[in-house]
């Protein structure tokens, strides 16, 4: 995949939503709506071509899938937030 086409918003959504278990969350933490970071998760998963979230009743859950990419988006940012720091 060319790095050009990476949604990297959407990345950083799904990262907060899957480290909160929330999607409110978070939006307080991104300073963005609930329905934003909804729409990023939704288009990320449309991009992927597979669910990353389990969605019940007033929680959501990961799939093995978007626990494999959070794992994935935490040591990488945490690595790039230690080459910035």
């Amino acid at each position: 995949m060319k790095r050009a086409r990476l949604p990297l918003t959407a990345l950083r959504s799904f990262e907060t939503a899957g480290r909160h278990l929330s999607f409110s969350r978070a939006a307080q933490e991104l300073y963005v709506s609930q329905a934003a970071i909804s729409r990023q998760i939704r288009e990320l998963e449309t991009f992927l071509r597979q669910p990353l979230f389990l969605r019940l009743y007033r929680r959501v859950e990961l799939t093995d899938a978007g626990r494999r990419l959070l794992d994935q988006l935490v040591r990488s940012f945490d690595d790039i937030d230690r080459v910035l720091s």
